[in-house]
């Protein structure tokens, strides 16, 4: 059991969602809601997880063996052999491909999926050697919802190309703020460029110096994300009232508020805090996963039914917490 988890542990499970229904809600806003076809798609999301996060600690592992807060993970500590890290993402990569084929053959949809891996490899193996390189795992994820609009039509509806900006969004701040923040101080030592250090961001006294130019980027890119993601709103994609009551406006607003707010505090917290910045990190990617089925509840209640929706909304605010809690305990604190 103990190496079955570390495997678990490998694949980031309470992650897992975002990535996974991209594809899904790609399909969603371009017509498809074929039970069928929508599991189909997010089986080929979660595999397309697997490939990601397992391929990146296999690129990343003798830079990781050098960081005192990933040391643990399972490749670098030596539980599981590189070899076998990875036969599992390749093996993500070719069941997505045939699961593609069979189900979803076109020309366009296989090769947007074949591009999508493409760049996230490029992020995985270039991410520590070249600046902004969140921007390619971004394009990825935008491929990502292409490909699942693709599967249904050649003819990308306007809501699923919103869809699709608004993850390329959440991960350029989720990668080139949030995680490359908290590893400031290791990746100047090693050399590594990444956003918050090509801003000037450093470390004076065991505390991380931001220059405010830093600083308006990263609420530039988060408002940005609010912004797009209101869109389907604003373009009467979705409505803002269910029953004559402002439901799915209300918690859009709160949910991007708190987004805001923990934007704030990742920027404030000292480094010698780094749990709390990791807490808010977490906290932040949460409400932002729950952005996307927000602006689409009428659109999700109208198409699939009231009970799959809110059972939606229940796996996307659970499912993280039982996954954290199940392998890291109370902390919540994931080896990041």
């Amino acid at each position: 059991m103990g190496v079955v988890k570390e495997y678990v542990k490998l694949i980031r499970p309470y992650g897992i969602l975002f990535l996974g229904f991209t594809p899904v809600f790609g399909a969603l806003c371009n017509g498809d809601f074929n039970a069928l076809h929508l599991s189909i798609l997010l089986i080929i999301g979660l595999l397309a997880h697997v490939f990601t996060f397992v391929q990146n600690d296999y690129y990343d592992m003798e830079v990781d063996r050098q960081s005192k807060y990933v040391v643990q993970r399972p490749l670098t500590s030596g539980v599981i052999s590189r070899s076998h890290a990875a036969f599992l993402f390749l093996c993500s990569f070719f069941i997505t491909v045939i699961l593609a084929a069979f189900f979803f053959f076109s020309l366009r949809s296989f090769f947007v999926l074949l591009g999508a891996f493409f760049f996230v490899s490029l992020y995985n193996k270039y991410s520590k050697r070249i600046s902004g390189m969140e921007f390619v795992l971004g394009a990825a994820v935008f491929l990502f919802g292409l490909f699942g609009a693709l599967t249904v039509s050649d003819v990308i509806s306007p809501l699923a190309l919103i869809i699709a900006c608004v993850g390329f969004l959440q991960w350029v701040f989720s990668v080139g703020v949030s995680a490359n923040l908290k590893d400031v101080e290791f990746d100047t030592k090693l050399g590594i460029r990444t956003t918050p250090v090509v801003f000037g961001v450093k470390v004076v006294q065991n505390k991380l110096k931001k220059p405010v130019i830093f600083t308006m980027y990263a609420f530039g890119i988060d408002m940005v994300h609010i912004i797009v993601a209101f869109l389907p709103f604003l373009l009467g994609y979705t409505l803002i009232m269910i029953n004559s009551f402002p439901l799915p406006i209300l918690c859009f607003l709160l949910v991007a508020l708190m987004m805001i707010f923990t934007t704030g505090r990742i920027l404030i917290i000292p480094l010698v805090k780094r749990d709390i910045m990791l807490r808010y990190e977490g906290i932040h990617e949460g409400l932002a996963l729950l952005l996307i089925p927000l602006v689409l509840m009428t659109f999700l209640i109208d198409n699939v039914g009231i009970i799959p929706t809110l059972l939606l909304f229940l796996l996307f605010i659970g499912w993280p917490l039982i996954s954290l809690r199940t392998l890291y305990g109370k902390n919540l604190i994931p080896l990041e």
